[in-house]
């Protein structure tokens, strides 16, 4: 495997293990033993962790070491309402822009979450979250695609809301997923009607829902 190639191995696997609170916010990483358990080198292992500084995953403090970073309710705050801010703008027109593709996408990918939820009912919401939020970030991506430009999925992206809150899940009760899985439906039911004023309403309610659910835990005590 070639150096590059490496670097994005070792930087998705510490990306995975921070986001599934592995290590804990404010733990500081041992470098020597990042190099000992992943069997790799310094260099590429700098190097995936200076990406993930870039991303906000840890801080890297001269002469103190490497700290996967802190969960700040501000910051999150602060993203959701952009976050907000581009979802209820790009709804407001995405019905004259949506193809009988992306209708099916939509089909597909409401399926895909009604399986998951499906299945944890049975195994428990710990067991299939990752999973759920990944197409829930479809979802949401999608919208800003197909209603706005690449540039604002870009940003949209940047401000990581999935990412954070993939940090924090761990601490949300069942009630939670359950009305999370709930606000979907109600999203993917005005999708089915072609209602804009319905989709707007119905997005509305799960970002402030969602807002509320990861401000409230992410002030928890870990």
């Amino acid at each position: 495997m070639d150096l590059p190639n490496l670097t994005d191995v070792i930087y998705q696997l510490l990306r995975e293990r921070i986001l599934r609170y592995e290590f804990a916010p404010g733990a500081r990483l041992d470098l020597a033993e990042l190099e000992a358990s992943l069997e790799v080198s310094r260099t590429p292992l700098k190097d995936a962790l200076t990406r993930l500084e870039a991303e906000g995953l840890v801080e890297i403090l001269p002469r103190r070491g490497t700290f996967v970073a802190a969960i700040s309710a501000e910051k999150l705050d602060e993203a959701y309402k952009i976050r907000s801010a581009f979802e209820l703008y790009v709804v407001l027109c995405i019905f004259k822009y949506l193809t009988p593709q992306d209708f099916a996408f939509f089909h597909d990918l409401r399926q895909s979450l009604e399986a998951l939820a499906q299945s944890a009912d049975a195994n428990g919401w710990g067991s299939i979250i990752h999973d759920y939020l990944a197409l829930d970030q479809q979802l949401h991506e999608h919208f800003v695609l197909r209603g706005g430009t690449p540039r604002m999925l870009q940003l949209f992206q940047q401000m990581n809301v999935h990412m954070h809150v993939r940090r924090i899940i761990r601490r949300y009760q069942p009630r939670d997923f359950q009305a999370l899985h709930f606000e979907h439906e109600q999203i993917f039911e005005a999708l089915d009607d072609r209602s804009p004023d319905r989709l707007n309403a119905a997005l509305l309610n799960h970002l402030e829902a969602s807002r509320y659910r990861a401000l409230r835990y992410s002030q928890e005590t870990p």
